[in-house]
C-alpha cells in the first residue's frame, strides 16, 4: 500500500488522497482500510472501506479528508490502516497535512446601550470574545470609564476561550454618585491577546440614566470641553519667605441661560505687600448664537499686544465663516486700579476674517490704535493676513502692516511697515518651509527693526534615513523718538546634519553648527557702550536616544563640541557642552554640563569687572519624580536641583508637591519649594552673601456640578405618554397614562412618572425625534417635533401592538450530507415594511423567533450569511400581518443541506 496526495485536485479544506493497492500473492485479497484522523478532521470517504484484490491485481482508491475550523494549528497526521478480513493490520502509512495558525479573534456586545433606573442596583456590562481561529486564546478584558476621575477607572478580565468557541465576560460595579449625575457616560472596552496585550478588538458601551426630568446635554461639545477645568473655584494660601504673604481665588464656569450662556472667570489675590488686591483675568462673557460680547479683563495678542480692563464684541455668520471683533481697552493690568481712567494710555481694534473656517484660504484684516503714555506717541496700524494653497503640497501665507505714529514729544510724524510669510511644500523629495519677517525700525509692533529668516530643508535620503539643513537670521535695530536708543544686534545660525535609522531601540543624530552673534548692547561692559562685540563658532552636534523594548527606561545624550573665536581675545577657544536625561517609571534625571561661552551674554558675565577673563563653565543637575498613590487619590510630584555657574554660584534647590483627591468634586493641594540664591559684590569678583526662599502654598478645589454651554434658545418640553386605547390619537377619557414607560428623544431616554410625565430641560430650539419603541405589547410610530419657544408641550399616544412568533427548521438526509453544524441559535432575519428596514432579529437557542411590532403588514428574510457551512433555505422570506394583542405565526423556515458530490475514477491496467 503507498499514499499520495493529489496536490491538483486538492481544495482549501479538502485533501484528495490516492491509497495504491497491489496484491503480490497468488491468492486473492478481502480486507478494509481503517482511516484515522485527529480533532477537526473528518473522512468524507467513510472511516472503513472495504477492499478485494484478485490475484496480482492493483486498485487505486480516492480518499477524501475534510479539515473544519476547529483543526489545530500545526502539522497533523492522518493515519490509514490495511486489514485483511481477520483484523489483522497488514500495513500501516501516514501523511501529514500542516494547518496554518488562525489566532482570529472578535470582540462584540449585545448590548451596546445600557440604562440605569434604579441607582442602589449594580450595573452589569456583558461583551463576547469569539475565537475564529484555530488554537486556543488566552484573553485580557480592559473595561474603562473615562469620566470616572479621582478612584480607579479601569478594571481587568481574564479568561481563556477555546477554539471556534465563544467566551462571555461580565464587569459588575455600582455606579457612584459622580456617574450617577450625568445624563449618560461612556464604557470603552479593549480586547488585548497573550502575555504581551496584542490588541485585538475595541468597543464602546454607553449608559445612559433614565428618569422622567432631564436637563439637555451636548455630549460632543462635553468631550470636547473636558480637558478644562470649568466650573470649579480655588482658593490658595501662599507664603514667599519670612514677610510676605498672599490669599489667591480663582474661579471660572459656566451659566446656560434660556437664551445663550454666559461664561465667569475670575483671579484675585491680596499680598501683605500690595494697599488693594490684583485682579487679573477676570471678566463676563456672554455668548448668543453667533454673537458675543465680554467685559471685564481683555487680552488680545495682536501685533500691537492690547490688554487691559475693557470691552469687546463679536459676531459671525451662521457658517462662523465671516467673522467681526471689536473691542476698547483702557491699559491697566488691575482691574479695580483706582488710577484714573486711561491713565496708561488705552486702545481700540477691529479685526474681521473671511473663510474663517478654511485654514490654508482665508483673509483677515484688522485695525489698532494705540496710545502709548509710557513712550508718549498715539499709534495706527493696519494690517492684511492672507493664507493660500497652492495644491496640496504648497500652503502659506502672507502678511502686510502699515503703521503711522506720532511722537509727542517731538511733534514729529514717522510712516513704518512690516511684511512676514510663512510657508511650507516639497520639490523633488526635498520638504521647505520657512518664515521671513520684516519691519522698519519705527514699526510700532511688538517686532520694531527687525529682520529676521529661518529656512528648514529636510530630505528622505533612504526609507530609513533623513539629513536635514537649516538657516536662521536676525537683525534687530529699533529706533524711537522717545527714548535714546542705539541698539544693534544680529544673529546668525547654519545647521546641517543627518538622523540615522533606528537601531533596534537607538536612534542617533550627527549634525554642524555654525554661529555667529554681535551686538552693542553690552554697556555694562568694560568696553565702551558703542563698540560691537562679535563672536563666531564651529561645533559638531550628536544625539543618541535610547528606549527599552518595554518602555520604562528611556535614555537620552546630547553633545556638542568646537571652537569659537570670542572677542578681546587670541586665537580660537575651545567648547563643550553635554547634556543627558533619563527616565525610569516615574523617575527624571537629568545632567548638564558646559565649558565656555555659546553666548555673548555668557561672554560678558565672566568678563566684566575682573582684570583676568574667565572661562565661562555651567553645571545644571536635577532629579524628580511624578507617583500616583491609593487608586490615582493621591499625586506626589518631588525633585532637586543644583545649579553652579559664575552669575548665580552653588545653587541648591528643592520641591515637592503633593495633591489629594477624595472624591471627583475636591481637590486639596500642598505645594513647597526651597532654593539659595547668592548676592555678588558690586566689582562682581565675588559674593558677598547668600539667602534662603521658601515657598509653602495650600490651596481647595471645588469642583461644580456643570453641563456644555449651548449659545443658542433653549426651552423646557414637556411630554405627556398615554395609552390610547381608543385610537384616536387624543387624550381622553376613554385613555389611561403610561407610568414607567421608556421614550427616547434623539439620544436621552427617559422613563415616564407616575402621571405619565416626563420633563426635558434646557433644550436648544430645534427638531428633535421621537423614536420608535415596543414595550409591554404598546408600541409609539416615533415622530418628529420642532421645539421652537421656551415652553413647549406634546402628547405621545401609545398603541397596542402585536406579536409575531416562527421557528426554523433542518431536513437532510444524514447518509448523504456534506459535514455540517446543526445550528439553531444566532440565525439572524430582517424585518421590513414596504421595503424599509425596521429591525434584525435572530434565533434562541430551540431555533425559535419572536418579535414585537405595531399592526401592519411586515417582510421576514433570512440573512443568507448567518447559516452555517454547507446549508442552505431555498425560501428566504415570507410576508405576515401583526394584529393588536394578537400572537402571528410566521411560516416555518426550512434549511437544507448540501450533499456529497461523488467522484468517479476509472484505472486501467
Amino acid at each position: 500500500m503507498e499514499i499520495k496526495k493529489d496536490t491538483i485536485t486538492s481544495k482549501q479544506n479538502l485533501m484528495d488522497l490516492v491509497a495504491t493497492l497491489v496484491n503480490t500473492s497468488d491468492h486473492p485479497f478481502n480486507g478494509f482500510l481503517n482511516i484515522k484522523t485527529p480533532e477537526g478532521f473528518q473522512s468524507i470517504s467513510g472511516e472503513q472501506i472495504d477492499i478485494h484484490l484478485d490475484s496480482k491485481e492493483k486498485k487505486f482508491i480516492p480518499v477524501k479528508i475534510l479539515f473544519r475550523q476547529i483543526a489545530q494549528a500545526g502539522t497533523s497526521q492522518i493515519q490509514i490502516d490495511l486489514l485483511n478480513d481477520k483484523l489483522k493490520i497488514i500495513q500501516t502509512e501516514s501523511i501529514g497535512q500542516t494547518i496554518e495558525e488562525n489566532n482570529n479573534l472578535r470582540l462584540s456586545t449585545s448590548n451596546p446601550m445600557l440604562f440605569i433606573s434604579n441607582s442602589n442596583d449594580s450595573l452589569s456590562v456583558q461583551v463576547t470574545v469569539s475565537n475564529l481561529g484555530n488554537r486556543r486564546q488566552h484573553t485580557s478584558i480592559i473595561f474603562s470609564i473615562p469620566e470616572l476621575t479621582g478612584e480607579k477607572n479601569f478594571f481587568e478580565k481574564k479568561g481563556t476561550v477555546a477554539i471556534q468557541q465563544d467566551t462571555v465576560f461580565n464587569f459588575k460595579f455600582l455606579p457612584p454618585q459622580s456617574l450617577l449625575h450625568q445624563p449618560q457616560f461612556t464604557i470603552n472596552i479593549a480586547g488585548m491577546r497573550g502575555t504581551e496585550k496584542e490588541l485585538f478588538g475595541n468597543l464602546a458601551i454607553t449608559v445612559q440614566n433614565i428618569s422622567s426630568n432631564k436637563r439637555f446635554q451636548d455630549m460632543e461639545a462635553a468631550r470636547q470641553s473636558q480637558y478644562y477645568q470649568r466650573n470649579s473655584l480655588t482658593g490658595s494660601y501662599r507664603k514667599i519667605g519670612a514677610n510676605n504673604t498672599v490669599y489667591q481665588l480663582i474661579g471660572s464656569g459656566d451659566i446656560n441661560l434660556p437664551a445663550g450662556y454666559l461664561s465667569v472667570s475670575g483671579n484675585i489675590y491680596q499680598s501683605d505687600n500690595a494697599n488693594e488686591p490684583i485682579i487679573s483675568n477676570t471678566y463676563l462673557d456672554y455668548h448668543f448664537e453667533n454673537h458675543q460680547l465680554k467685559i471685564g479683563n481683555i487680552n488680545q495678542p495682536l501685533e500691537m499686544a492690547l490688554f487691559g480692563r475693557g470691552i469687546e464684541i463679536g459676531t459671525a455668520d451662521k457658517s462662523k465663516s465671516k467673522k467681526i471683533q471689536i473691542g476698547f481697552i483702557d491699559q491697566n493690568f488691575n482691574l479695580i486700579e483706582k488710577n484714573s481712567f486711561l491713565k496708561y494710555g488705552y486702545g481700540v481694534y477691529a479685526t474681521g476674517i473671511i473663510g474663517a473656517t478654511n485654514p490654508s484660504g482665508y483673509t483677515s484684516a484688522s485695525y489698532i490704535f494705540k496710545e502709548d503714555a509710557m513712550e508718549q506717541t498715539l499709534h495706527h496700524l493696519i494690517g492684511i493676513d492672507k493664507a493660500y494653497s497652492l495644491n496640496n503640497e504648497w500652503r502659506g501665507n502672507l502678511k502686510i502692516y502699515g503703521g503711522m505714529s506720532h511722537y509727542k514729544t517731538v511733534n514729529k510724524n514717522e510712516a513704518s511697515f512690516a511684511l512676514e510669510t510663512q510657508y511650507n511644500g516639497e520639490i523633488s523629495g526635498v520638504k521647505l518651509s520657512g518664515n521671513y519677517f520684516l519691519s522698519t525700525a519705527y514699526f510700532p509692533g511688538s517686532r520694531r527693526g527687525m529682520i529676521q529668516i529661518q529656512q528648514n530643508f529636510v530630505k528622505n535620503i533612504s526609507k530609513k534615513h533623513t539629513v536635514y539643513s537649516s538657516i536662521f537670521m536676525s537683525d534687530f535695530s529699533p529706533e524711537s523718538h522717545t527714548y535714546t536708543t542705539n541698539m544693534e544686534s544680529t544673529n546668525f545660525r547654519f545647521d546641517s546634519g543627518i538622523n540615522f535609522a533606528r537601531l533596534n531601540s537607538t536612534a542617533i543624530k550627527l549634525g554642524y553648527q555654525y554661529q555667529t552673534e554681535s551686538s552693542n548692547s553690552f554697556g555694562w561692559n568694560t568696553t565702551k557702550s558703542s563698540e560691537n562685540l562679535a563672536m563666531r563658532a564651529h561645533r559638531l552636534v550628536e544625539n543618541f536616544n535610547w528606549f527599552s523594548k518595554n518602555s520604562k527606561h528611556s535614555l537620552n545624550l546630547a553633545l556638542e563640541e568646537g571652537f569659537a573665536k570670542l572677542p578681546n581675545t587670541d586665537g580660537l577657544k575651545p567648547q563643550f557642552k553635554f547634556s543627558t536625561a533619563y527616565s525610569f517609571k516615574w523617575m527624571t534625571a537629568n545632567v548638564s554640563y558646559q565649558y565656555g561661552s555659546f553666548f555673548l551674554s555668557e561672554y560678558i558675565s565672566t568678563s566684566r569687572n575682573t582684570e583676568d577673563s574667565r572661562t565661562f563653565q555651567r553645571l545644571i543637575s536635577s532629579v524628580s519624580i511624578d507617583k500616583r498613590l491609593m487608586n490615582n487619590k493621591i499625586f506626589i510630584s518631588s525633585g532637586a536641583g543644583y545649579i553652579n555657574d559664575f552669575t548665580t554660584g552653588q545653587t541648591p534647590s528643592g520641591f515637592i508637591n503633593l495633591r489629594y483627591l477624595p472624591t471627583d468634586k475636591y481637590q486639596i493641594y500642598l505645594n513647597s519649594s526651597w532654593y539659595r540664591y547668592n548676592m555678588r559684590n558690586n566689582n562682581f569678583s565675588s559674593f558677598s552673601s547668600s539667602n534662603n526662599m521658601f515657598i509653602i502654598e495650600a490651596g481647595l478645589t471645588i469642583k461644580f456640578k456643570g453641563q456644555a454651554p449651548s449659545s443658542g434658545k433653549k426651552g423646557t418640553l414637556t411630554a405627556q405618554v398615554y395609552y390610547d386605547k381608543n385610537a384616536n390619537n387624543i387624550f381622553d377619557e376613554y385613555d389611561e397614562i403610561a407610568a414607567d414607560y421608556l421614550i427616547t428623544i434623539n439620544n436621552a431616554t427617559f422613563k415616564t412618572d407616575s402621571e405619565g410625565k416626563l420633563l426635558y430641560r434646557s433644550i436648544p430650539f430645534g427638531s428633535y425625534k421621537l423614536k420608535p419603541t415596543v414595550q409591554k405589547g404598546w408600541f409609539t410610530t416615533g415622530m418628529e417635533y420642532t421645539v421652537d419657544s421656551y415652553k413647549s408641550f406634546v402628547e405621545i399616544p401609545l398603541h397596542q401592538s402585536g406579536t409575531a412568533s416562527g421557528k426554523i427548521q433542518y431536513e437532510f438526509d444524514s447518509k448523504t450530507v456534506l459535514d455540517f453544524e446543526s445550528k439553531t441559535g444566532g440565525i439572524v432575519f430582517n424585518i421590513s415594511q414596504n421595503g424599509k428596514f425596521i429591525q434584525r432579529i435572530s434565533t434562541n437557542d430551540e431555533g425559535k423567533l419572536i418579535v414585537f411590532l405595531p399592526t401592519g403588514a411586515y417582510q421576514i428574510s433570512l440573512v443568507k450569511s448567518s447559516l452555517p457551512p454547507n446549508t442552505f433555505c431555498e425560501e428566504t422570506s415570507r410576508d405576515f400581518t401583526i394584529e393588536p394583542g394578537k400572537i402571528t405565526p410566521i411560516q416555518k423556515f426550512t434549511i437544507k443541506v448540501k450533499e456529497k458530490t461523488i467522484n468517479i475514477k476509472r484505472f486501467g491496467e
